[in-house]
This record gives structure tokens, C-alpha cells and sequence, in this order.
């Protein structure tokens, strides 16, 4: 009895402390107020004027950070509050800025803020059916909307990932398995991309085993589209070696210029020869919602796997990707090859549809569902498709305007956002490649706009991407007006 005493005594003693973690509704609406502050003053900077898309650290700013060790005691949250702007918001790319066109962009609807803040408030399990029904229906509906998109079949299957790295990898390892391809055939297995195919592809393979696969660079046309009769001969000659067709890769928007590949003709390669084909749609997917990128899409619905990011399309928070299978089944073997722990055997046996533990190698994720759930329902599609029209027509503009400006090369007319372009008129005797490293210093050094570049055909190139969804007309004439100008700088 003593003994219980004791333990009763030592447990009130833990259970005073420990009831901090659980602040009551007072202290929560607080919090949530000036969270919520914080927030909205940074937000109310995105659209200023006076306000830049980077900002250059200064030598202490980001201190607090790397001293700030995690400590016993508690800290003030205004104190929190003001650390977390200085050195986040206040510092380095600020992605949902109007002047952010650099890379792929994003931005990150504030409902979607508020999506993850009920889903990290409620905090369901939501990896199994049985104990988060409604947040497995809610993940598979939009996995079934974003299906439709691309003209994907009844029996479909997909996942929300956190972009499209972890996508690609759910899709290889599914082809991986589809094929029924062992260790003893991965050197003769040949996945066909392009000089432009995304890289997450090869981090993809080495994460599922298939390092020493052979990756079988097809030629490109002028547009810089896999070209699909090179992509035929390519593979007539690898068949003839004994070689095996595994995966061709599409994309539909490259990340360096925004080229889209022909997908119904690549189809007609992939059905000819056995190989899995799989679509990068990761940046370009969503454009099927515009009447006037629709065409791209022809073929999509003969793929055998999607990779999509509403991350990027749908002006998303970083960290949200999905994948879709054609074939759901073939995702649900691969990811089902194997007993469940027994600590879940109870929850897994009443499953009545698939849930997502099932379909991906994550087990507990973040329930990434409301993020998009409620900016779509809020919104409805309509604005998003207007914003993503806005943008095509917007990167159209930029690539006639840019070519007014004496010295400008642009590589080819954007097929959707992207726009590339270098300044060629250099001064006698100067390296082209030279002064686009500086013109692109002098342009980041401004920081009213944020670009970046690529090297297209060994030529150092600038490039812009319009996709975020506070871009309008004003900044990217603001964009030509900071290139003439950091033009003049760069040669005097």
C-alpha cells in the first residue's frame, strides 16, 4: 500500500506538470489570435510594392536560430512570434510573393492554412479506414476528382504525397513490381527520359534498388519534346541486346523550359514494346483544367501512372503531391506484400475501401487532405482555373515583351508558363554565359523579383515561371523593367 502511495503521489506530482501541454480554451483562442496576427501582417506585406520577393540575410539575423538551443523553461510566444518572422519570413525567398517567378513556383492559399490547422487540431489517424473513415473518404474523393482530370478508368488508385519525389518513387516501385523485375535484372532494365526529365527520377531508382539500371537518354525535337520514332529505334536496338523496355518517362511541363512531350505518341511506343509508361505532370497536370492547354493532355488516360502537385497547379503549401495508377490494384500489391504489424490487425481486417497505408511505404503521415479539401470546396474550381489561364497568358506576354529588349534571345515560345531567355549582345570579346551569371546577380541582388536560370543546349540561360497565384500583369512588367535596368548595370 505504501508503495501505491508513493506511486500515486509521484504520478499527481507529473500530472500537474504535464497538464501544461493542454492549455485551456482561454489560453488556445490566445494563442490563436496572435499566431493568427503574425500571419496576416506577413501576408499584408506579399502585395506591397515597397516589399521584395528575396530578401538578402544579414550576418546576424539568423543567429537566434542556430544558438537557440530547445531549453527546460517556456518562452514568451510574442518573443517566438518575432524570431519566427525575422528569420523566416524576413529572410531568403518569400514563395508567395507576386515577384516569385523563379524555379517552379507556388504560394499557398490561405485556406489551406486553415485546412491544416483543423487537421492538425482534430490530428485523426487518418492512414486507415476504421479509425479516420471520413478522412480516408475525403483523401480518396479528391484522388478520384484529380483521376478524372486526366481520363484514369474505374479502378484507379493514388496517393497524397508530399510532392513529387515520393510520387515517382510509389510509381517505379509499382512498375518495379508490375513487371516482376529482381535484383538479377535491374542492369538490363532501361528507363527512357530526356535531357530534361526531371532528376527525382534517378533518386527514385536508387531508392528502390534499381541503381545500376540502365537510363537511356532519348533525343529531343526543336520544341525540346521527346522525340517518340527516336524513342521506337531506341528500343528496337535495346530488345535486340536483350535488354528490357522497363519505363518510359513523359512529361508534361519540363521544369527547365516548360515543354510538354507528346504524350499520345509516346503511348503508342510504350503499348508497342511492353513498357510501363509513366507521366511527370508534377508542374504541368493541373493546365488540364484550361481549354487552351487541354490538347496537351491527349493519351494521359493510356498511361500506366501520374505524378501531380497541386503544390504547384493548384497554388498549394509545399508538401503536397499525388500520385495516381491506372491500375490500382498493381499500387495496392506493391505496398501489401507483407503482413501488417499485428498491433493493427484488429483495424485492418474491417477496412471496407482502400486506405491510404495501403497504397504508399508512409504509414503515419501528416492528413494532408483538408489542405486542398477546403480551398477547393470554398472556392470552387472556377478561380483556379482563371488564375491558371492568367498565368499562361502572362508568361506569353513576358516572352513578346522580353524580345523588345535589344540583346534578348528567347529559346521558343512558352508552351505553358515558362519562358527562357538569355542576353547575347555582349560587349567584344565578352563570355555570353558570363554576363547572364552576372545579370542574374545584379537581378537577385535587387530583389524586387526573383528568377533563376538553366543551361539549355551548354548555353547559360535566364528563365522565368509564372505560377504564383499573387503573379498579375504589374509585376511581371515590374520583372521587364528590373531586367533592362540590371542590363544597363551589368555593362557599365
Amino acid at each position: 500500500m505504501a508503495c501505491t502511495g508513493d506511486l500515486v503521489s509521484a504520478i499527481t506530482e507529473l500530472e500537474a506538470e504535464a497538464s501544461l501541454l493542454d492549455p485551456g480554451p482561454d489560453r488556445r483562442r490566445q494563442w490563436t489570435a496572435e499566431v493568427s496576427r503574425c500571419a496576416e501582417e506577413y501576408l499584408g506585406t506579399l502585395d506591397a510594392p515597397s516589399e521584395k520577393a528575396y530578401l538578402h540575410p544579414e550576418p546576424e539575423q539568423l543567429r537566434t536560430l542556430q544558438d537557440g538551443f530547445i531549453q527546460d523553461g517556456p518562452t514568451d510566444i510574442d518573443h517566438l512570434l518575432r524570431e519566427f518572422r525575422s528569420t523566416i519570413g524576413d529572410v531568403g525567398l518569400r514563395a508567395g510573393h507576386g515577384g516569385h517567378v523563379g524555379y517552379i513556383g507556388t504560394g499557398g492559399v490561405f485556406p489551406s492554412a486553415l485546412g491544416d490547422f483543423l487537421a492538425a487540431s482534430f490530428n485523426p489517424y487518418s492512414a486507415i479506414e476504421t479509425t479516420s473513415p471520413g478522412g480516408v473518404q475525403m483523401n480518396n474523393m479528391l484522388l478520384k476528382w484529380m483521376a478524372t482530370l486526366f481520363g484514369y478508368p474505374e479502378g484507379h488508385a493514388g496517393n497524397l504525397t508530399s510532392g513529387g519525389t515520393a510520387a515517382i518513387l510509389l510509381a517505379m516501385a509499382t512498375a518495379r513490381d508490375a513487371r516482376k523485375l529482381h535484383s538479377k535484372d535491374f542492369h538490363r532494365a532501361v528507363v527512357y527520359v530526356t535531357k530534361l526529365t526531371h532528376h527525382c527520377y534517378a533518386k527514385a531508382l536508387n531508392v528502390i534498388g534499381m541503381y545500376h539500371c540502365v537510363r537511356r537518354e532519348v533525343p529531343m525535337d526543336s520544341s525540346y519534346r521527346m522525340d517518340p520514332s527516336r524513342l521506337d529505334g531506341l528500343i528496337k536496338d535495346d530488345i535486340k541486346n536483350d535488354l528490357i523496355p522497363f519505363m518510359i518517362i513523359g512529361t508534361i511541363g519540363t521544369t527547365d523550359v516548360g515543354s510538354v512531350d507528346p504524350v499520345d505518341a509516346l503511348a503508342d511506343v510504350a503499348a508497342r514494346h511492353g513498357a510501363w509508361f509513366h507521366l511527370d505532370a508534377a508542374y504541368g497536370g493541373f493546365f488540364s483544367l484550361c481549354d487552351s492547354t487541354r490538347h496537351f493532355f491527349s493519351g494521359a488516360e493510356r498511361s500506366d501512372s501520374i505524378v501531380v502537385d497541386p503544390h504547384k497547379g493548384l497554388f498549394l503549401p509545399y508538401g503536397t503531391g499525388a500520385v495516381l495508377v491506372r491500375k490500382g490494384h498493381l499500387l495496392l500489391r506493391s505496398n501489401t506484400a507483407h503482413s501488417p504489424g499485428l498491433y493493427v490487425q484488429d483495424a485492418t481486417e474491417r477496412c471496407q475501401a482502400m486506405s491510404p497505408f495501403q497504397l504508399s511505404f508512409e504509414l503515419t503521415t501528416h492528413f494532408r487532405a483538408p489542405r486542398l479539401w477546403l480551398p477547393l470546396k470554398l472556392f470552387g474550381l472556377k478561380p483556379f482555373r482563371s488564375a491558371l489561364e492568367e498565368k499562361l497568358l502572362l508568361a506569353k506576354y513576358f516572352y513578346y515583351k522580353i524580345q523588345d529588349i535589344p540583346g534578348i534571345t528567347t529559346l521558343k515560345p512558352p508552351d505553358l508558363s515558362v519562358v527562357v531567355f538569355y542576353y547575347h549582345d555582349t560587349p567584344l570579346g565578352g563570355s555570353a554565359d558570363d554576363f547572364n551569371r552576372r545579370l542574374l546577380d545584379a537581378i537577385l541582388k535587387d530583389g524586387r523579383i526573383f528568377l533563376s536560370s538553366t543551361t539549355v543546349d551548354e548555353v547559360f540561360c535566364l528563365r522565368i515561371c509564372v505560377l504564383t497565384f499573387r503573379t498579375h500583369l504589374a509585376h511581371i512588367d515590374l520583372c521587364l523593367s528590373v531586367i533592362k535596368e540590371c542590363i544597363s548595370k551589368v555593362k557599365q
